[in-house]
């Protein structure tokens, strides 16, 4: 019999234990955890308070973990939902989904287990994005909506990545632990901009009464392009001249295209600011990295600019908004999650400007912004677990 969301007998109960029915829902949930638990251990390791993992290098240990911890949560939740509406066919749930899940957490636990080796460790953290990828690549192929296989070699790409830091802390090859995470920073950056042009002009034409945006194919084009320049400038050649040069050039190009979604009318939409400022927050991460023409180098600042801020404010609003709309609810944002916005980006302008006019405050700035980022996320945390625990408030699966 057809599953009718008419039928009162056939919705399912608000309080239903819905956490493994979507790959949204544990995995945002994961996400929204190991933000401020895994910066809370950073703090506490700046603080002399705490050792971090000798595997990877304490420095090591937190770019891996936000980029292939956090982030990749994030990406897990978001592709694992979003494949099953681009083809219409069920993606994994149950007891599969509950085991995918163990396998990411595992990953983040390995470090600390002093009977894991250290081989062992790796092969448990290289698991999890090549089994994530085949989760998506099998659909897709399946009904052949070829405009979406973008996002398998992307996750391959990424799993490389991984790779090369695991090969490096194995001392297997003579790489930095850096090449394999920075190679990650852009392979992120790269599918934010991709995802960007379809979601954030649809999500502000929707969300935002009276705002129409704005198009040019060529920036279309050159959005994508700009970050592999950097990323063959910066990873491949690691040549800052050049790197510079090429960022100044996204930098162009993406606030032009940013111009084109914007509105004044934008401000009245959080769901909406937030996305359109985490973007604006890559622009200047590549400003910051073109400042070493004029000598300069502030790329640390501007590698913050890209995580905090961009990474990290994109993948809060969008967890938030993906959350509401998947969980049956209205556009609404609690107002709890608009003072998380305000705190992330009071964060990011911690971490990354303030420390350019006040260096020798860099490491209680530092601290500081890691203490706001810890609050904004279990504002966020607090606020949607139960959505992600119980099912849709309408009755409908997922």
């Amino acid at each position: 019999m057809a599953f009718n969301i008419e039928d009162p007998n056939n919705k399912i109960p608000a309080d239903t234990f819905s956490l493994f029915a979507l790959g949204f829902r544990p995995f945002f949930l994961l996400a929204a955890f190991f933000a401020p638990f895994l910066i809370l251990l950073w703090l506490l390791q700046l603080s002399g308070v705490l050792t971090l993992s000798a595997y990877y290098s304490p420095s090591g240990w937190h770019a891996h973990e936000m980029l292939f911890g956090y982030t990749v949560a994030v990406i897990a939740g978001f592709l694992l939902t979003a494949t099953g509406n681009w083809t219409g066919m069920k993606m994994i749930n149950g007891w599969q989904l509950a085991l995918l899940s163990a396998v990411f957490v595992l990953g983040r636990l390995a470090p600390f287990m002093t009977s894991v080796s250290y081989k062992t460790l790796a092969a448990i953290d290289l698991a999890f994005i090549p089994l994530v990828a085949f989760l998506i690549a099998v659909p897709v192929i399946k009904v052949k909506q070829w405009s979406n296989i973008i996002f398998v070699p992307l996750l391959l790409m990424m799993a490389a990545a991984n790779l090369i830091v695991h090969l490096s802390a194995l001392g297997v090859i003579d790489v930095s632990v850096v090449s394999g995470n920075r190679a990650m920073l852009y392979l992120v950056v790269f599918l934010i901009v991709i995802m960007g042009g379809r979601v954030i002009p649809f999500f502000t034409e929707r969300g935002v009464t009276g705002v129409t945006t704005q198009k040019w194919a060529v920036i279309e084009w050159l959005s994508p392009l700009s970050i592999l320049l950097v990323v063959i400038a910066d990873v491949i050649y690691a040549d800052k001249i050049l790197t510079a040069s090429v960022a100044l050039v996204a930098a162009l190009v993406h606030t032009v295209r940013l111009a084109g979604w914007y509105s004044n009318k934008i401000w009245k939409v959080p769901l909406v600011w937030i996305l359109q400022v985490a973007y604006a927050w890559f622009i200047v991460g590549f400003v910051l990295k073109a400042l070493i023409l004029i000598d300069v180098n502030y790329s640390l600042h501007a590698y913050h600019a890209f995580t905090v801020g961009g990474i990290g404010t994109m993948t809060l609003g969008m967890m938030a908004r993906v959350s509401l709309g998947h969980t049956g609810r209205e556009m609404i944002l609690n107002r709890w999650m608009l003072y998380s916005f305000i705190t992330i980006n009071v964060a990011t302008v911690i971490r990354v400007i303030a420390p350019i006019f006040l260096p020798e405050s860099y490491l209680l700035l530092v601290q500081l912004a890691g203490w706001l980022w810890v609050i904004a996320f279990m504002l966020f945390l607090a606020v949607y677990t139960p959505m992600w625990m119980y099912a849709r408030v309408d009755g409908r699966p997922g």
